[in-house]
Formats: C-alpha cells, sequence, structure tokens
C-alpha cells in the first residue's frame, strides 16, 4: 500500500503552527470551563404574586401586560411549586437551591448561615457584580441572604416608608429608582442584579390609578389593614362577595403596579442593549390566599395552591427558545441549578434543584415526582403545616397542639380549587402520599419544630404591622 504523507502542514511556519495550537486551545478551555460566561443575570422576585392572577396563567383581569409580553418572548413554566409560603424560607430555598429543612430558614426568624453557598455568592467568585435590592423587612440584611452582593440596598434603610406601606406613585416607587440607578451605573460590567418587590403584599394598597381600574366603586367596609384581617380570619367579622371582590381588586391593582414596575426595568434593559445577553427571570416566593380557605387573606399559614404555586418565566435570547409554555412541575429550588446550568458553571454539590435546561429544550422529564412545601408561623398563629404535591394530588398537614395532625388529601385533576378533603376515605393515592411525607420529615428531621423566640421587639413590630402576628 502507498503512503501517503500530508506535507502542507510541514510547509507552516512552526511559530505560526504554535499560535494557531495556542489559539485552539483558548477557545476550547473558554468554551468549556464557564469562566467568562457571556450572559447577565436579572432574577426579579414579585412578593407574594400567585401565578393564576396573571393574563399570562389565565386571569380575566388585564393586571400583567408587561409580563404577559414578556411571557411570548420567553418561556413559561405553567406548573412551579414554591418550597415555603413564607418570604425568608421561600427565598432562600430560590437562592441556595435546597429545602427550607436543608438549609435550616425555616421561618421569619432564622438566618442563613455563613457556611451557605448563595448563588450572588457563586456568581461572584466568577466575575460578576452583584447587587440586590430589598423590598421588605423579611429579607433585612441581617437574615443571611446579602451574602455574596456587593450592594444589598434595602428600601427601608433608603427611603421614607409609612408603616406597613411603601410610599409610590402611580408611575413607580423608590425600589424601581433604585434599581434603574445601580443598572446604569454597572451596564458596562458582567452583572448579577435580584430585584424583589413587595406590593402585592398586604396591606393592598395600590396607586389611585390601579385601585380604580381593578376595585371599581365601593361603598362597604371592608380593609386589608392587619386588624381587619385578623377578625376576618377569627370569624368575629363576615365578608359579604362584594367585600371579598373589593379586597381582591384591591390586590390586582397592587399586581399591576408591580407588572409596571417590571416595565420599567425591562425598558432600560433594552434601552441599554442589555437584553440580548441577559438571563431574565420573573417569579415569586409564594402566593396569597384571597378568602378562598380559612377565611383568610394572607399566606403564611397556608400550603393550598393559592399559596405555593408561583410564576415562573425566563428569557434568554439564543439559550431559551420564545412561546414556549412547559407544563411539566418543578420547583423554585430548580432555579439556582438552571441558571447555573445555563452559563455553564458546574453547580454545588450540595444542591437540591434540577436544572430546568432539558425541559426547556423540548426533551427533559420532571425535576420532581414530588415537590415538597413547609410553614413555620409564629405559634400564636399556628402550629406548622407540610405539604407534598404531585402534578394530580396534594396531602396537607397541620399540626395541632396536644392533637393528632390534621390531614386533608385533594384530588387535583377533580378538585383544583382543594374543597373537598377526600383523605377521610383514605384513598390509595392519600396513604400513597401519606407515606412519603411520612418518610421525607422523619429523614429530614425538625419535628417538632418550634419557631424561636423572637429576640428583636422591633422585628415583632414589624411583622405585627404586615398582619404576621395580632
Amino acid at each position: 500500500m502507498k503512503t501517503i504523507r500530508h506535507e502542507s502542514a510541514s510547509r507552516v511556519p512552526p511559530a505560526l503552527r504554535a499560535w494557531l495550537l495556542l489559539m485552539a486551545v483558548s477557545l476550547v478551555l473558554l468554551s468549556g470551563c464557564g469562566e467568562k460566561p457571556a450572559y447577565n443575570v436579572v432574577i426579579i422576585t414579585i412578593d407574594t404574586l400567585r401565578s393564576d392572577h396573571l393574563g399570562c396563567y389565565g386571569h380575566d383581569r388585564s393586571t400583567s401586560p408587561r409580563i404577559d409580553r414578556f411571557a411570548k418572548a420567553g418561556a413559561l413554566f405553567e406548573n412551579m411549586v414554591c418550597q415555603s409560603s413564607q418570604t425568608l424560607p421561600s427565598h432562600a430555598s430560590i437562592f441556595l437551591g435546597t429545602n427550607p429543612r436543608t438549609h435550616l430558614v425555616i421561618s421569619h426568624e432564622s438566618v442563613v448561615g455563613a457556611g451557605q453557598t448563595t448563588l450572588a455568592e457563586i456568581l461572584k467568585s466568577k466575575g460578576y457584580v452583584t447587587g440586590a435590592f430589598i423590598s421588605s423587612h423579611a429579607l433585612d440584611s441581617k437574615y443571611g441572604l446579602d451574602q455574596g452582593f456587593d450592594t444589598y440596598w434595602e428600601v427601608h434603610k433608603e427611603a421614607t416608608i409609612r408603616v406597613g406601606r411603601l410610599l409610590k406613585t402611580n408611575e413607580g416607587d423608590a425600589t424601581t429608582g433604585g434599581v434603574l440607578a445601580w443598572l446604569e451605573q454597572h451596564a458596562d460590567s458582567r452583572f448579577f442584579l435580584w430585584v424583589h418587590w413587595f406590593h402585592p403584599h398586604r396591606p393592598y394598597d395600590p396607586p389611585p390609578r390601579y385601585r380604580g381600574a381593578f376595585a371599581g366603586a365601593y361603598n362597604g367596609t371592608a380593609t386589608s389593614d392587619p386588624e381587619f384581617i385578623m377578625k376576618v380570619w377569627r370569624e368575629e367579622i363576615k365578608l359579604a362577595p362584594e367585600d371579598v371582590e373589593y379586597l381582591s381588586g384591591c390586590y390586582d391593582g397592587e399586581v399591576a403596579f408591580s407588572d409596571a414596575q417590571i416595565g420599567h426595568l425591562l425598558d432600560a434593559l433594552s434601552s441599554m442593549d442589555l437584553m440580548e445577553n441577559t438571563i431574565v427571570i420573573v417569579t415569586s416566593d409564594h402566593g396569597e390566599l384571597l378568602y378562598e380557605h380559612e377565611n383568610y387573606f394572607g399566606h403564611d399559614i397556608a400550603l393550598y395552591d393559592e399559596c405555593i404555586m408561583i410564576p415562573f418565566v425566563i428569557h434568554a435570547p439564543g439559550l431559551v427558545p420564545a412561546t414556549r409554555r412547559i407544563g411539566e412541575m418543578v420547583q423554585s429550588l430548580d432555579i439556582l441549578p438552571t441558571v447555573l446550568d445555563l452559563l455553564g458553571i458546574k453547580c454545588p454539590s450540595h444542591a437540591e434543584g434540577k436544572s430546568l435546561v432539558p425541559l426547556l429544550g423540548g426533551s427533559g422529564e420532571p425535576t420532581a415526582a414530588a415537590a415538597f412545601s413547609e410553614t413555620y408561623p409564629f405559634p400564636e398563629k399556628c402550629e406548622p403545616r407540610h405539604a407534598v404535591r404531585t402534578s394530580e394530588a396534594k396531602l396537607i398537614w397541620k399540626e395541632v397542639r396536644q392533637a393528632p395532625l390534621l390531614k386533608e388529601y385533594y384530588d387535583l385533576g377533580a378538585d383544583p380549587r382543594e374543597t373537598l378533603n377526600l383523605f377521610p376515605d383514605l384513598p390509595t393515592g392519600a396513604v400513597r402520599l401519606d407515606s412519603v411525607l411520612s418518610g421525607w420529615i422523619e429523614d429530614g428531621g425538625l419535628r417538632p419544630a418550634p419557631i424561636p423566640t423572637a429576640r428583636e421587639s422591633g422585628r415583632r413590630n414589624i411583622l405585627k404591622s404586615l398582619g404576621y402576628l395580632e
């Protein structure tokens, strides 16, 4: 056989050949190691935003034109479950990628341990400039989620606030102004920005233009002030349908105002030509009961779908397909692995969430067959509650002081509003989920799990003003 010699390479000057080899190796390293990801990251969390009050999730009111338009340009997950119906634990799961009974931030008085590694710390280690703009005392820096942030802006330290209410106008608020100023300053950097708006939270107090658009004329006496809501919960006051409609309209006004703030941020990103190289996520920490269960307006005591099903929309040109709707059940703790996967950064081994990138590509499986949620309210309100949810059913445990657990089982296909508790009949699905939830709680400890006594009277006064305490 004749040997064929390739002599063209030998005619390349040695110096040029060495340079070409060096460039080839550099390109491989840069593309594979993830040390210099090409995208910024913006995560927007709207406090107390239940998904079914957005147009893109089927709401019949025009509460969310900007989010709806944003969702059409990106991907929307129809069934995302949060891990807690309280603000601090839920955000900890988002930024740590683990369940509350793993990261141990289980209540409003918990603290993120210094040994925990947050998404901000990971991205900061990769050269990102990191900034957070926070609109709630529940996320105060003293509770530890400031780890990894170069800037941790807190509205109650930066702007004038009325008790229980953030000052705002028809067009914007202090948080929005702070975000836009920071973004302009860091537009030329690789950045990670977390923006948290608080407005849909009680008391529902939208600016006049938004109140008028959704609450309409009302001659009753119902308000969303904490004292009134507590009386409603204790059944000292019975609400008429028009009262519930009015308060729900005020909530929708707050949603619409929040949507407008998101619009200001998206417009700024577009005007700075940043949308094409920025991963933008819109989500929430938890939802809100609007009198559907337990005569309650709020979230901290409940694990019904109104409280734990949250929106999740992601936009990243070149990484995320547009106009995609994904029906598989996913979880808040999947957010950290997803962001890191999109950036080509290795996910920490301790993360319990899974990347949603395969689902975004249309070839993945649900990240979990069952999702777990818990809430640890202040004992003067109620005892801890735990839930396991699948795509078909839900089981809720309600701890009762010195009494057996109360258990509720719902067939979500036949009863999506969770109105008929089937547990007393012990259907097969209820028995199975009861075993699943029992095993998960026993494996994770925290049973029983009393809330630590508050050490800061000022903290308790703030929580009272927000309706968490009597």
